[in-house]
């Protein structure tokens, strides 16, 4: 039986939850043990063997220095360098990287073994972030010992320097010139997710050994949660931001495009990547050289279309954004014919994408203040809506609007493609409800008004309930295009 890696994105994920739940659930037996439960095989006992390759793909895929028995890997060699040759789409693997920020600041045990633990602070300025660490152990003679360590965190780890001190008195007797530093060896810690995670430590003071500790979340900070993804990384103060850019069309498809969205703000982090008029079918979407994903494009009332959405902190039916696609190069793919490329800068498109840009009518001009409460709207739910009219065809100009229902918000947006650059008043049902600033951006023109309830910055309140009414967009009193928005959802 050889190892074959599942294509279905779900059943990945559902592997990466059995083998975290079952290793979480049974810290105190041995790995052998939590592997065969895993894996529904009788005997995982040193090596694998190769008729166990569901055990293989698992430990490959957590690549974690805890998965060891007696101190020898429980992966061998020879199943490493086929894994290995695996394309890492086809495993997922890169799919739910946690990403370390401010968010992992906090106390972390191993609950199978109480009195000792770690403290953890994530701090600096800028994209350079260092992990400060406190182990609160015991030394070789059994005695109560302080491990203070500090390193550049990279991605989901962080290697760090660590040392103990000695020579201090408590209070007033204190005197920093007694203070001797003692190099104590690194620690290696790496999360796999915001609430569990690995300490791999490498001493190098006599009479102690090398090993591992697992750590789980013990305290979070006051109202604050953790996505495990890049928000985390947001500063505090951020001006709400949003990019958009065509992508080059390389060629194969030449009526074709794809186009790359990206959303900053305080509270989350959205990136999308749009096809359309392309054959039906999955492409693959690569960023700054790693595969994210992949977009599925279908047949619609108005053409092939398809989309794939990351958010941080993730929400059902999009994926973790564990990357910043900003200054990388944006690639969709066909096998391995990229088919549209380009460095995602959003160069061109304004704030807000050109759409909201706090000028123009819209609809009360309510941009983030005062009133909260979009008494029309539809309700709050788990539902999409969407429309598309482009009457002359590829190419041509096109409407787009889409409703999302959500558990704690509704949303909905008005996005025009290809019309000459101008500002557009947008009627829902014969009522205006504001403006669409079309502008040039790279490959086209395009424009967006987006409305929200509860409303945010840069977005206008909505108060009124778009299904199974017509959407006019006028320019100077005339219609330039129109469509009747769906009465049920996608």
């Amino acid at each position: 039986m050889r190892f074959t890696a599942p294509s279905d994105p779900e059943r990945i994920q559902s592997l990466h939850k059995e083998l975290g739940n079952n290793l979480g659930n049974g810290r105190n037996k041995s790995p052998n043990a939590d592997f065969a439960k895993v894996c529904n095989i009788t005997h995982c006992l040193g090596d694998f063997p190769d008729g166990a390759p569901a055990c293989d793909y698992l430990i490959w895929l957590h690549r974690n220095p805890r998965f060891t028995a007696q101190g020898k890997p429980m992966l061998s060699k020879t199943n490493a360098r086929s894994l290995l040759a695996i394309p890492l789409l086809a495993l997922g693997a890169q799919s739910e990287a946690t990403v370390i920020s401010r968010e992992f600041s906090a106390t972390w045990i191993d609950p199978a073994h109480t009195g000792h633990g770690f403290n953890i602070e994530v701090v600096g300025q800028g994209t350079t972030q260092t992990m400060l660490a406190y182990w609160y152990t015991y030394d070789a003679a059994g005695r109560p010992s302080w491990v203070v360590a500090n390193g550049t965190v990279q991605g989901d780890r962080a290697t760090l320097n660590a040392f103990t001190a000695e020579g201090g008195a408590p209070g007033s007797n204190f005197d920093p010139g007694n203070v001797r530093l003692t190099n104590w060896g690194t620690l290696n810690i790496q999360f796999s997710d915001c609430n569990n995670g690995v300490v791999s430590y490498q001493p190098v003071v006599p009479g102690l050994s090398a090993g591992t500790v697992n750590i789980s979340r013990l305290t979070i900070l006051h109202n604050t949660t953790c996505s495990g993804g890049i928000s985390g990384l947001t500063p505090t103060n951020v001006v709400a931001s949003e990019l958009t850019q065509f992508l080059t069309n390389q060629g194969v498809y030449p009526s074709a495009q794809a186009k790359a969205n990206f959303e900053e703000r305080t509270e989350r982090t959205e990136f999308k990547v749009e096809v359309e008029d392309v054959p039906a079918g999955t492409y693959r979407v690569r960023v700054g050289g790693v595969d994210r994903g992949s977009v599925t494009a279908v047949q619609t009332a108005s053409g092939i279309q398809g989309e794939v959405e990351y958010r941080s902190p993730v929400e059902p039916g999009k994926v973790l954004l564990n990357f910043d696609p900003r200054g990388q190069n944006v690639e969709v793919l066909q096998g391995a014919t990229v088919l549209f490329a380009g460095v995602f800068t959003g160069n061109g498109s304004g704030d807000d994408g050109g759409g909201n840009n706090g000028g123009g009518n819209n609809g009360g001009g309510n941009n983030g203040g005062g009133n909260t409460g979009g008494s029309g709207a539809p309700p709050f739910g788990n539902a999409e809506y969407t429309m598309s009219v482009e009457p002359q065809g590829n190419d041509g100009p096109e409407l787009k609007a889409e409703l999302k229902q959500r558990s704690d918000r509704v949303e909905f947006s008005v996005e025009l493609e290809d019309l000459p650059v101008a500002s557009y008043t947008v009627k829902v049902d014969g009522t205006e409800r504001g403006n669409v600033n079309v502008v040039t951006v790279a490959g086209g023109t395009e424009g967006e008004l987006e409305f929200r309830n509860p409303v945010e910055a840069g977005k206008v309140l909505l108060d009124f309930d778009p299904r199974g009414k017509r959407i006019d967009i006028e320019l100077n009193g005339q219609v330039k295009i129109t469509g009747l928005f769906p009465t049920t959802p996608d």
